[in-house]
């Protein structure tokens, strides 16, 4: 599963069905407190959000103090890739980098 932070629901919107087209799971969040009570709720592989979200900063400063969320994995898709000083968000450049990320990430059948 992965939760898409995105304050745009058109994008939000977009994000779900191009996501759900590659086979993955999606729950959407439109801030950081809505995306942490998603997170703990429903535990997503990863968090897919946008660098211009009001409360990106909010968002990553509570996620990396959370007992249970601290290393959850944090993707960008920006095809510019851009420039962050937090090293721990990964910055994608295309659908297929999110595929790789999240079998990297993902747990083995065997764990």
């Amino acid at each position: 599963m992965i939760l898409v932070v995105e304050d745009v629901e058109e994008i939000g919107t977009n994000m779900r069905a191009a996501l759900n087209k590659r086979g993955h799971e999606v729950v959407i969040a439109s801030n950081a407190d809505q995306a942490i009570q998603l997170a703990e709720a429903n535990r997503p592989t990863m968090i897919l959000t946008d660098l211009d979200l009001p409360t990106f900063e909010n968002l990553m400063k509570r996620l990396r103090a959370h007992d249970d969320l601290k290393n959850m994995v944090v993707a960008i898709l920006d095809i510019n890739t851009p420039e962050i000083s937090d090293k721990t968000v990964s910055i994608l450049r295309s659908f297929e980098a999110l595929d790789d990320l999240i079998r990297a990430t993902a747990p083995s059948p065997t764990q």
